[in-house]
């Protein structure tokens, strides 16, 4: 039986994390989502961060463990299956690197997600395996960033990200392996300094519940349970400064016992340790709670949506940013309207036709005009910066790249030298979706409900246009039309407009 049929529909998310990377398939069991198999391999990304850049040993060991995941996903469709990147792949340099050879080993996009994105959608597998949702904060402890996110009733209202990890804060304090009270309260002041921002954001929310995720809040409390207090119901302060002083005991991280710190946690729990201490004072937390869901159920639930209930996270997302800078709704609709006419003519015969193509599209033409929030002057300038810019929930980064520079090039000069390079779209696929943006708005230029255009053709790379008499007989449209048919024309396209 496939794993797409119908009558067993599965589900797969694949979560890169700097420490390890986690896969989780789940099948639909009466409207719910059943975990069926899990799969864990420990890369430890970070460690081989070389300043901004992956070693080689590193890529190694993550296409390594890619290609056990390709095995477990055989089968699977792409609308099935969503690969997520976290922390280091943000950061590394060389990432295109790594997702070029990737892309031979596996055969799903990897999308390296924002640390705010990152936060919303941890927050979200939380959310959604709890009984209640009255006010709770959830906290992971990454290899190389740590997420926060308070919500209630499902929905987040704080969501942070910050650099500080379990592996990123061992290589800064404790490299060596040689542990002492005074790198150990060095390492904790730091953690204190880096989150203080999160501390400020929560300041006034009634936090009821707090809940950790991740390998190290595990580990952690294993530690609790095994050596220090075998009833416990959660992680207290008084736990961690446990921890403390036996890694302060043990006074380099050989000496640690693997019955309780497994191997592959032993070369990061020194400075995950010091980084819930110093989240515990800062935040002034009394009792954490581990919980097991995480990013990669987040992912899971959101895409188990996606594909069930027809709704993207990323359409809501497109009506909020228009809401917010008071879009012109009306000409929104117009624009829209236009550009999809085009995109259904073209789509196929210009290999754009996907879901994720339309909802970009569609993104781009009702905000491109965010940027009249600031000034007319300049609105294509205005509007791509803020959407390269503003928080954009469900859209990966690089979606939101592509979104900014196809509103960026609405109108006026294009500037091919200024594109993003791309991993998970090609140039083409940019390029062809600002010719129909920058004509849609062309079309509906006066702002007007006139019908100007009868038909859409196309043949390879010219696209026929057939234009109502109003159309013909408009001067200003056709000296823009013009306009548009050199822009094509440099771009290696070829623009027409009969009459209809």
């Amino acid at each position: 039986m496939s794993a797409n049929s119908p009558s067993q529909q599965q589900f797969a998310a694949l979560d890169l994390g700097s420490n390890s990377f986690h896969l989780i398939i789940a099948r639909l069991v009466e409207g719910q989502l059943q975990p069926i198999f899990k799969f864990k391999q420990p890369v430890q990304l970070a460690q081989g961060l070389n300043g901004r850049y992956l070693s080689d040993a590193a890529i190694a060991r993550g296409l390594d463990a890619l290609k056990q995941c390709a095995v477990r996903l055989e089968g699977f469709t792409t609308d099935s299956v969503k690969v997520v990147a976290t922390h280091t792949l943000r950061r590394a340099k060389n990432r295109k690197q790594f997702l070029a050879a990737a892309a031979k080993v596996l055969p799903f996009p990897i999308e390296v997600i924002s640390g705010r994105e990152e936060a919303r959608l941890i927050y979200r597998g939380v959310s959604e395996t709890i009984a209640d949702s009255v006010g709770e904060l959830v906290i992971d402890i990454g290899g190389g960033s740590s997420e926060f996110a308070f919500g209630k009733n499902k929905q987040a209202s704080v969501l942070s990200s910050r650099s500080v990890g379990s592996l990123a804060c061992t290589t800064q304090f404790f490299n060596d392996g040689k542990i002492s009270a005074k790198r150990f309260d060095k390492a904790v002041v730091y953690v204190r300094q880096q989150i203080e921002p999160v501390a400020n954001a929560l300041a006034g929310k009634r936090v009821q519940a707090v809940y950790g995720t991740s390998g190290t809040v595990k580990a952690i409390y294993q530690w609790v349970s095994k050596t220090i207090n075998s009833s416990a119901s959660g992680l207290t302060m008084a736990d961690l400064l446990a921890c403390r002083d036996q890694l302060i005991a043990a006074k380099h991280v050989d000496n640690l016992q693997t019955e309780v710190i497994s191997d592959d946690r032993r070369v990061s729990i020194v400075g995950g340790l010091a980084v819930l201490i110093g989240i515990f004072e800062e935040l002034e937390l009394e009792r954490l709670q581990p919980h097991d869901a995480a990013l990669r159920e987040g992912v899971l639930y959101e895409l188990a949506q996606e594909v069930l209930r027809l709704e993207d996270v990323r359409e809501r997302t497109i009506y909020s940013l228009a809401q917010r800078y008071s879009v012109d709704e009306a000409q929104a609709s117009r624009v829209w309207r236009t550009a999809y006419q085009l995109y259904q003519a073209v789509a196929a015969a210009w290999q754009i036709d996907s879901h994720d193509m339309e909802l970009l599209l569609e993104g781009a033409a009702k905000l491109h005009e965010v940027g009249l929030s600031i000034s007319a002057s300049g609105v294509q300038k205005h509007s791509g910066y803020i959407l390269s810019n503003a928080y954009m929930p469900g859209f990966n980064a690089e979606e939101q790249r592509l979104l900014a520079t196809v509103v960026r090039f609405f109108r006026k000069k294009l500037k091919p030298e200024e594109f993003p390079e791309l991993a998970l779209f090609d140039q083409s696929q940019l390029v062809k979706l600002i010719l129909i943006l920058r004509l849609a708005v062309v079309i509906n230029s006066d702002r007007q409900d006139r019908r100007l255009v009868d038909g859409v053709s196309v043949k390879e790379s010219q696209l026929t246009l057939k234009l109502t008499k109003a159309a013909r007989l408009d001067a200003v449209l056709q000296a823009q039309l013009d306009d548009e048919a050199a822009t094509f024309k440099k771009l290696g396209y070829r623009l027409l407009y009969v009459a209809s």
